[in-house]
């Protein structure tokens, strides 16, 4: 829960002009103390008590559970409970009691207005996020991270961003993210998200389709390294020309937008070079995934050397012929009934249908000679 994750992160007051409610309970508090004080001072000269038995008809008192162990008994101690107790100190309690819940509330309240400093470490912080697809795309790239089995899917997330005017959504709450209401990445919510001690940043693009987004981005990267942010900075860039650009102020990782599919830039945090990997499959320059539509009845592994062997491609999936299924990486001993092949090619080197059948059919190739032919040996 929400009050779980602010205890262990250690949240910090925003310092305001008006006087908040943790100022007020303070004050209140130490009051009441002083009085508390006063009035044991009071029984310890008027009623001859010991002090710690002043004090414990003190505190009694102004709880008003009057156990009746003790009692003032004098004129000037009896006036002394009714002024310091009575008329002030049960007064006092009863306003720090209410103070105590506006306190609560307050806290609540600038949590999901994203009002808050944080003091946190190695956490992931997102910057300029898009208002648009703001809470569809965190939840379901927060999501998806929080399942991963790796030891960054567990970090704590910052999001920087004027998106939720409202206030931060529950589900986002209980994914363990913390909001920072910072339209730009100025001094002020670099400190609030303490995001010069992040392990990660994400700098995604306002406009996915805006060349200008990628000079915001540009600057933003290139400030964070001035500044001496040592973490992994993950950078989103609209055009791919700007690729090199980006890597060169400072981006370990650039990728392309896509709000659609947040997983891809999730794989980007989880495993740094995989979203390239991913991007292959989005375009038909370099690699691109191809689909053949052949029978087989075999161990996947026979399908991977056979074809590696004649250089056609690495085999991903397959298509069951007996269910409406894809199957990913499926174990290298199943046997794989299939209707289609999709497989990993390299640009020109893509088969006809007929041609990688044939390949198929022919007799199943050795570990052994595969390595030797992908060498250049006999």
């Amino acid at each position: 829960m929400i009050f779980t994750f602010k205890r262990s992160l250690r949240l910090q007051n925003v310092v305001n002009s008006e006087r908040s409610a943790k100022s007020r309970l303070i004050t209140l508090l130490i009051l009441l103390c002083f009085i508390l004080f006063l009035h044991s001072l009071a029984m310890f000269y008027f009623e001859d008590m010991a002090f710690e038995d002043s004090l414990w008809l003190s505190l009694t008192s102004v709880t008003t559970v009057g156990y009746g162990d003790f009692a003032a008994q004098t004129t000037l101690g009896r006036l002394s409970t009714v002024a310091l107790l009575y008329i002030v100190g049960i007064a006092i309690l009863a306003q720090s009691a209410t103070t105590y819940f506006d306190y609560r509330y307050e806290i609540k309240n600038r949590l999901s207005t994203g009002k808050l400093n944080w003091k946190m470490k190695n956490h992931i912080v997102f910057v300029n996020c898009p208002r648009e697809t703001a809470e569809d795309f965190f939840f379901h790239a927060i999501s998806g991270l929080r399942k991963s089995c790796a030891s960054v899917a567990k970090l704590p997330v910052a999001i920087v961003s004027d998106s939720f005017q409202d206030g931060i959504p529950t589900r986002l709450q209980k994914l363990d993210v913390v909001y920072v209401n910072q339209q730009y990445l100025g001094d002020d919510a670099i400190h609030a998200s303490s995001l010069l001690k992040a392990k990660i940043v994400v700098i995604l693009s306002r406009n996915r389709f805006d060349a200008h987004s990628d000079s915001i981005n540009f600057e933003i990267t290139h400030r964070l390294r001035d500044l001496g942010f040592k973490g992994r900075i993950i950078a989103e860039v609209a055009k791919d020309h700007n690729r090199a650009r980006m890597k060169k102020v400072g981006a370990d990782n650039v990728l392309r937008p896509i709000r659609t599919y947040p997983e891809l830039l999730m794989r980007a945090i989880l495993a740094p070079g995989s979203e390239k990997v991913m991007e292959t499959m989005f375009d038909s320059t370099g690699e691109e995934c191809i689909r053949y539509d052949v029978n087989i009845h075999m161990k996947w592994f026979d399908v991977i050397t056979k074809l590696a062997s004649k250089n056609h491609g690495i085999p991903i999936a397959y298509e069951d012929s007996t269910k409406d299924l894809i199957v990913n990486n499926p174990a290298a001993n199943s046997i794989v009934n299939a209707r289609a092949l999709f497989v990993l090619v390299n640009s020109g080197k893509k088969k006809s249908d007929r041609e990688i059948a044939t390949i198929l059919k022919e007799s199943r190739i050795s570990p052994k000679a595969v390595v030797k032919k992908l060498r250049g040996k006999k």
